[in-house]
């Protein structure tokens, strides 16, 4: 088994670290399907006695037992008994208190009461609660510390990645970045404006639900347009497009506020695709740089979105598969019986013939050989199907990079800047690191990653650290 550097595995496993200790804890499930918390080496610090739980940032858990919430920290300490509220649910990392009637209880992160509902004590959970205190505004963020308290009327507040959080009064909002030390942005935009997205670069997103408003601030907080378009998101995409999504319909906004519509491929906000929606075949209207052509005899996948290239597969009635640019012409003439849209490495799985599938690029040149089916498992890696339930994994160049070969779904990934690869062969599991391609460890069983930085079994019957100690087992 090789072994990672120890500084690599300073991981924070599902909790992190307590406010307590710096003991780094996770729950483990038995075979009666309940649920104990233990530490890295397996030492338990619950009986198996919940039956779910539900992680708060880095401090606990709210835990049920036989329908009753409670609440622990991250060492197993009772923070808040079983029972003591009808319900608890996490608000950022903070905790709601539910009693039999209702009434509404802020708590910390470590189950301290911060505020009680009363005659005198309002409170509005918005995406951070909200508290009117006799005259006072206040509202609470993170584990619970007070960001604002102030005599002027708060609409609501919203919070991204616990980094950045949006104060909304009536007619002004306040963007605070908690990771400097620097006064909040002043944005001139009030009402209850939530922050949808945020791009180092290109700025904020705020949408108003009452008023359909979509606002674009710059890095600086100012508003760089805003426009009325009813959603249901709104987010900046990988290529930082302003996209908003309505049921089936893609909006694209440019920095001026002027949308466009699309249902299928779009690039930008001057290259995208309009399906017709009445007929499979056309005529469809491509745009290209802005100018609209019609393009007929042709069939669009109907799960078209967004795409890396400004290239993409279309079935041309009676022929089969080929790209097309938004210029409505064939970028190259080849004709296939299957076609992919290229992915993050700019490539794309096609096939001229069953059971010959092979990677091009975007010149349309041979990456890899030919196999029975190709799979994407992460990264720059590419599963190739020698036969119908064995594959060998070869890179973005076409390389095969392991000389065994595997069975059932692989993955690879990126964590704590090592690139991991988790493969199976006849009912094990082999965990790579995919810098040297060695085997990091390997265990009976199928294997998944969770995110909160450790392995476990499929059953929930082995959990493991990313150096594959045992944690706990079944």
């Amino acid at each position: 088994m090789k072994k990672i550097a120890a500084g690599l595995l300073a991981i924070m496993l599902l909790t992190g670290c307590s406010n307590n200790n710096n003991e780094q804890t996770l729950f483990v499930e038995n075979s009666k399907e309940k649920y104990a918390l233990v530490d890295l080496e397996g030492e338990s610090k619950t009986k198996f006695i919940y039956d779910k739980y539900e992680t708060v940032g880095n401090s606990g858990f709210i835990v049920v037992q036989d329908d009753k919430y409670g609440y622990i920290l991250n060492d197993g300490s009772e923070a808040i008994k079983l029972g003591k509220y009808k319900k608890l649910e996490s608000i950022a990392n903070m905790l709601v208190g539910y009693d039999k009637d209702e009434n509404i209880t802020i708590l910390n992160s470590e189950g301290e009461k911060l505020y009680q509902q009363s005659d005198d004590v309002k409170i509005e959970l918005t995406g951070l609660p909200v508290i009117k205190d006799g005259k006072d505004y206040i509202v609470l963020y993170d584990t619970g510390e007070q960001l604002v308290n102030t005599n002027d009327k708060i609409v609501s507040a919203y919070t991204i990645d616990d980094n950045y959080t949006l104060v909304n009064y009536e007619k002004e909002a306040s963007l605070y970045y908690h990771l400097t030390e620097e006064e909040p942005l002043s944005i001139k935009a009030g009402g209850d404006n939530q922050l949808m997205d945020h791009d180092d670069k290109k700025g904020y997103l705020l949408y108003n639900r009452d008023d359909h408003e979509v606002r674009a601030l710059d890095t600086e907080g100012k508003v760089l347009f805003t426009t009325e378009q009813e959603l249901d998101d709104l987010y900046y995409d990988s290529e930082n497009n302003i996209i908003g999504v309505l049921n089936q319909t893609t909006y694209i906004f440019n920095n001026k506020g002027n949308i466009k519509e699309t249902n299928s491929y779009y690039y930008n906000y001057r290259n995208y695709v309009v399906k017709n929606a009445n007929t499979i075949y056309g005529p469809h209207t491509f745009v290209n740089d802005g100018k609209e052509i019609e393009v007929d005899g042709i069939q669009l996948d109907p799960l078209a979105s967004q795409i890396r290239e400004e290239i993409f597969p279309v079935y041309v009635r009676d022929e089969g598969y080929q790209y097309y640019g938004f210029d409505g012409k064939a970028a190259f003439k080849t004709v296939y019986e299957s076609a992919e849209v290229f992915d993050s490495n700019g490539l794309a799985v096609v096939s001229k013939e069953e059971d010959k599938y092979y990677l091009i690029n975007t010149d349309n040149k041979k990456i890899s050989d030919e196999y029975q089916r190709i799979e994407y498992l992460g990264r720059n890696y590419y599963a190739g199907y020698t036969s119908g339930s064995r594959y060998e994994v070869f890179n973005s160049d076409g390389d095969v990079v392991i000389e065994d070969s595997f069975m059932g779904e692989g993955t690879v990934f990126k964590y704590n800047d090592i690139v991991y690869g988790i493969f199976n062969n006849s009912g094990t599991s082999y965990v790579y690191d995919m810098e040297d391609y060695e085997v990091l460890f390997h265990v009976e069983g199928d294997l998944e990653f969770n995110d909160a930085g450790y392995f476990v079994t499929v059953e929930n019957d082995g959990y493991y650290t990313l150096d594959g100690e045992e944690i706990y087992k079944r």
